[in-house]
């Protein structure tokens, strides 16, 4: 198995699933305040030896994040917040929007030659609770990120409370806000980086993005990353802070603080926490560990040892959890949609153990597929997980979705027309025995129902207008008297005969209009259907 990058050569388009590095993506200009100056000489002036010179001075500032990040800068953070997992191998990182951001400052405030990548101003440190003063294992650890200002950040009131040595800060923004991060001098000076490693924590990278949603990135799929210079420790809750490391440049490992101070503070731009277990070994360790472990418990989800409480029944809980973490399932946060939260297991397709086919199928829409356990309270949802995910994966297929959609919407003109079709048959003298001749043609009968129904409705319409030949209608007359019946229509008798229709005939079905065509004999069903209503034509 190789673990190869597919990396994209420089000035190669990049295709699906390669990739490119970059130290670093420069700004036209570092944010800070410049100073831009013009000077004008007019030459040709009359009566002047020395031509005048003009000169004027413009300040601008060029501004970019500092204390904080806005909520688009942030793409994504690794490992996950609040996840628990064999996380001792990962280098955290931190994925950032736009490209230029860690270099948009510079550590001391100076503008760097132009020929030269500066050191990112963006850091990423990584402690354990207990060395901030909590227990090793305990997620709700002491948190040191607290609310404050920037006046509180670059004049801290205590005197043993370092701050950044920053530079151009605006009196306006001393009141605003921001989250603060005091760590203790000697625990941030064994777990920070150098001034040297800085530059290797910080690259670019560009993917392709063909064929992938875009859910709100770039598309050109350009990316920074800060690296944290440190790995998470396992058995022990990790805390991973994303700082600037504006005005800490004389601060880093390496370097000498007076002993006057003990806390060192900085601006907390992002963190979070996550869980991180003792490691197993990797894919191939485990798998090679299987015969000689007897079994799958080393791929099960990692958790620590049950101790056995109760008499050993079946329905100990301690029992019951220890038999469903041996079956492969984790307990998971399930959120009903009522609201309200409740704890379920779930079980993927990849667990080693044996499975049989669920004979209570087919579910109509995923809930259907939830089990629940009387005697633990709780709810099974991996099959509805699975009835979910497999909607998902067809619908993504771009032919299965559309003859679906085709379908759905041949389907309800059908359901739209057999509507109005009954409505017409009912509102049509039709016989007991004829709606009792028609085959059944229920719901999901489709374009059956639809033939079904225009039969129906012609068989409706051929029985109203036999009805009319057992009493007499009055049609007025030119003279002013009246007709005795109907005239019959124009006959064409150099038609030659039509065979009667053998559809009238499908399905079981059978009209007044072919039993009068059966009744005389006739070539042509609509001249039947006229001589069973106004009777047989004098020949």
């Amino acid at each position: 198995m190789s673990n190869a990058i597919a990396l994209a050569g420089d000035g190669d388009a990049l295709q699906p699933g390669q990739i490119r590095f970059s130290q670093a993506a420069l700004p036209p200009l570092p944010a800070g305040t410049y100073r831009l100056s013009a000077t004008q000489t007019v030459d040709g002036i009359k009566d002047q030896d020395t031509p005048p010179t003009y000169t004027a001075v413009q300040t601008l500032q060029i501004q970019g994040p500092r204390f904080a990040l806005a909520p688009g800068d942030l793409q994504s953070v690794m490992p996950p917040a609040n996840q628990t997992g064999s996380w001792e191998n990962t280098l955290p990182n931190v994925v950032l929007r736009r490209r230029t951001l860690p270099w948009e400052r510079t550590l001391d405030g100076s503008v760097p030659p132009a020929d030269s990548v500066p050191a990112p101003w963006i850091g990423l440190l990584t402690v354990t609770a207990a060395e901030l003063g909590g227990e090793a294992g305990a997620v709700a650890a002491p948190s040191p990120v607290h609310s404050g200002t920037v006046s509180d950040l670059v004049q801290p009131t205590n005197t043993a409370v370092l701050g950044p040595q920053l530079s151009g800060v605006p009196q306006a923004d001393m009141q605003t806000g921001l989250l603060l991060l005091d760590l203790p001098v000697t625990l941030f000076q064994s777990v920070a980086p150098t001034l040297a490693d800085l530059s290797w924590l910080a690259h670019v990278r560009e993917v392709n993005t063909d064929h992938k949603e875009i859910l709100g990135l770039d598309e050109d799929g350009t990316f920074s990353i800060v690296v944290g210079n440190r790995t998470l420790q396992p058995g022990a809750v990790n805390y991973l802070f994303l700082v600037s490391l504006e005005g800490h440049q004389d601060h880093l490992a390496g370097s000498t603080i007076p002993s006057s101070y003990t806390t060192i503070r900085f601006a907390s731009l992002a963190w979070w926490k996550v869980q991180a277990d003792v490691s197993k070994g990797d894919f191939i360790e485990i798998m090679q560990a299987l015969p000689d472990n007897g079994g799958v418990d080393l791929v099960q989800m990692p958790h620590l040892p049950i101790p056995a409480s109760g008499n050993g029944d079946a329905d100990d809980p301690s029992a019951i959890a220890a038999m469903g973490l041996g079956m492969g399932y984790v307990p998971l946060t399930y959120r009903m949609r009522v609201g309200e939260q409740a704890t379920a297991w779930y079980r993927g397709p990849a667990s080693a153990v044996p499975t049989k086919a669920d004979g209570l199928g087919p579910f109509v829409f995923s809930d259907q597929a939830i089990r629940y356990d009387p005697t633990t309270a709780l709810f099974d949802v991996s099959q509805a997980a699975a009835w979910q995910i497999g909607r998902l994966l067809a619908l993504s297929d771009s032919t299965f979705a559309r003859l679906m959609f085709l379908w759905r919407k041949e389907f309800h003109q059908a359901v739209a027309a057999n509507v109005v079709l009954g409505q017409v048959a009912d509102a049509l003298p039709v016989t007991a025995e004829t709606m009792l001749a028609l085959p059944a043609a229920g719901p999901g009968s489709g374009g059956r129902t639809l033939a079904l129904s225009h039969q129906t409705a012609a068989v409706a319409l051929a029985e109203a207008f036999a009805a009319l030949a057992g009493r007499e209608v009055a049609v007025p007359a030119a003279d002013g008297g009246s007709l005795s019946g109907i005239p019959r229509r124009i006959r064409r008798e150099d038609r030659p005969p039509v065979a009667a229709a053998p559809g009238l005939q499908s399905n079981g079905l059978r009209s007044a209009a072919a039993s009068a065509d059966a009744a005389t004999g006739a070539a042509d069903p609509l001249e039947a259907l006229l001589d069973h209503v106004f009777g047989p034509s004098a020949e």
